[in-house]
């Protein structure tokens, strides 16, 4: 049984993305068809190369901390907050996260330029004489990288802190210290996991980021992901390029095989809840806390922490209200460029209309690369909920030898640089004719939704009542019948939300587009991204307004099957628990 629930994503994996990678190492050794270490050694003996692996490196580093030091504060906020609370601001910080990584750098395009709305507020407000040259250097990439990146590192802080039990803090408080002595020393430590976690996922996808670097930083400060572009694309130096791929695959490998336990964490029976026996996440033993923690401190640390706790208030807000108005702000800016009456492009604009929505849609090389992308992304979020769903079943229903492997297997393309992807794809469909057609793209947009539908999946499943499965089993329903009639109609956000996201991974993808692309297979992004490098207009505004728009329908769709799904569930409880037979007739309307 448990063999085909994975088979079928194992089968795909393989295909499209273990082989495929294999191919690419092996393609590193050789040569003009001789096997060598020739293509590793000049790798490592060139000095321009190694400039950008440091470079490459230290974006990762910076981006990290910076989206650390944005979101830890953020993320405590809405653990703070009530659930209704915390959800209304966590969709505020997903939809940016879901909005197409080439509409959010074409927006900082749009702020960062020397007429753009900062350089305009910073030369209002008199702190600079003349325009700060913020866009094509590092500068610009650092402020788009951190945009993109920051709801990452929101979501990963914000589960653990979540579930961090707050009496700890009432239990510091009673020993002597304030609010600001007790986060130092209980809540900080325990949220260590969430830290580390979220750093690691950031940095690891940092590594190789491809969008963000080419569009807003400077000509000569390539980024590895660019290098190994240039290689394929521009060069045709395939060998060069695979050992390139190689060398960025073997360092995510592995620092993704070294922090493995952090990673299965969400499947891993021996996870303990945080904060809740006496051993949690750092080593801190609560019977072991000191007593009068803050009256030991030093006379100023007390006073600095007496300080803190009246500061944290405020810092917590203006953190907060930083992190939205810095992720929303791209979106704002490009629904009302989306109406610029303007030639080209200028914010704000100087009057307004629709004369862009009326070229896009007259403008048959945008709805075909929009009708392509929607077409291939759809069928291939199909079906990597098809052979995913039942592999997170398996993960999470089944112990079985290998299961950690297993999830990490499924979730490595998370990490995996998607340009590493891309070339890799690119090797393995050219000899099956298939590169730059809908069943490539399909192959490859499955690859990447896969991830997506499986932490989705273990989620929804480990905070999945079993009770009402077991009580209608114990009323003579089938499996079969328990799965159609009260695990599935359960599951549908869950199933939503894969569906949404590993769409939104295909749809969104560039990497992969940029090496499997062919003249009559075009995704939208592949068009925006040549918009962007050769006329940068308006149009590419009214792409985003459009995906924005759906993005906010897909939504309030998810918001009401969520809300029915609640009115079934208490009805299907009260129906089964109460050990009430179904009437004939009747049975639709008892269905969960």
């Amino acid at each position: 049984m448990i063999v085909w629930m994975v088979l079928p994503a194992l089968v795909i994996f393989g295909a499209v993305y273990l082989v495929p990678l294999a191919k690419l190492v092996a393609a590193s050794f050789f040569r003009d068809g001789a096997l060598t270490l020739s293509n590793h050694l000049d790798l490592i003996g060139s000095a321009s190369f190694r400039d950008i692996v440091l470079r490459t490196f230290k974006m990762a580093v910076v981006v990290t901390f910076f989206t650390l030091l944005l979101g830890y504060p953020a993320a405590y906020f809405l653990s703070r907050l009530a659930p209704r609370r915390a959800a209304l601001l966590l969709l505020l910080v997903t939809v940016p996260y879901l909005t197409s990584i080439l509409i959010r750098s074409y927006a900082w395009i749009v702020l960062l330029g020397p007429t753009g709305l900062i350089n305009r507020s910073l030369l209002w407000v008199g702190i600079v004489d003349e325009p700060v040259r913020l866009m094509f250097n590092m500068t610009g990439a650092y402020i788009g990288m951190v945009q993109i990146q920051l709801p990452l590192m929101i979501f990963a802080l914000y589960a653990p802190m979540q579930r961090i039990d707050r009496t700890l803090l009432n239990a510091a408080q009673s020993l002597g210290g304030n609010r600001a002595s007790a986060f130092f020393q209980v809540f900080l430590p325990l949220s260590l996991p969430g830290v580390l976690g979220g750093s690691t996922l950031v940095f690891l996808s940092s590594l190789g980021f491809y969008v963000t670097p080419a569009l807003l930083g400077g000509t000569g400060d390539y980024m590895i992901a660019q290098a190994i572009q240039v290689r394929v694309s521009n060069l045709a130096d395939y060998d060069a390029a695979s050992a390139q791929g190689t060398l960025l695959l073997l360092v995510v490998v592995l620092a993704f095989v070294l922090l493995r336990r952090r990673l299965t964490d969400g499947i891993s029976e021996s996870a303990a809840p945080a904060a809740t026996g006496q051993r949690v996440g750092n080593g801190l033993r609560t019977e072991r806390m000191p007593e009068a923690v803050a009256q030991r401190l030093h006379p100023f640390f007390r006073a600095l922490s007496e300080v803190l706790t009246w500061l944290r208030l405020p810092a917590l807000y203006l953190a907060m209200a930083f992190c939205l108005l810095y992720l929303v702000a791209p979106m704002v800016v490009v629904v009302v460029l989306a109406f610029s009456d303007a030639a080209y492009l200028t914010f704000p604009p100087p009057d307004y209309s629709l004369r862009w929505f009326r070229a896009f849609f007259s403008d048959q090389r945008w709805l075909s690369a929009l009708w392509f992308s929607t077409l291939c992304a759809g069928l291939a979020a199909v079906l990597s909920t098809l052979i995913a769903a039942p592999a997170a079943f398996a993960l999470v229903r089944r112990r079985f030898p290998g299961r950690l492997t297993l999830y990490l297997l499924l979730i490595s393309p998370l990490v995996v640089p998607r340009i590493i992807i891309g070339v890799a794809v690119l090797f393995a469909f050219v000899p099956l004719g298939i590169s730059g057609t809908p069943i490539g793209f399909i192959l490859a947009y499955a690859l990447v939704g896969v991830p997506f539908v499986v932490v989705l999946f273990v989620t929804g499943l480990r905070r999945f009542d079993r009770d009402l499965e077991m009580a209608a089993a114990g009323l003579g329903a089938t499996p079969a019948r328990v799965l159609s009639t009260v695990t599935l109609p359960l599951l549908v956000p869950t199933i939503v939300s894969a569906l949404l996201f590993a769409f939104i991974a295909g749809f969104d993808d560039v990497e992969l587009g940029l090496f499997i692309s062919g003249p009559n297979a075009t995704p939208l992004p592949i068009r925006m991204l040549e918009n962007i490098r050769l006329e940068i207009s308006p149009q590419i505004a009214v792409v985003g307004t459009l995906l924005f728009a759906a993005l906010i329908g897909v939504f309030g769709l998810h918001l009401g099957v969520s809300r029915l799904r609640g009115l079934r569930r208490r009805f299907a409880k009260k129906m089964i628990l109460s050990g009430t037979p179904p009437r004939p007739g009747a049975e639709r309307g008892a269905k969960p």
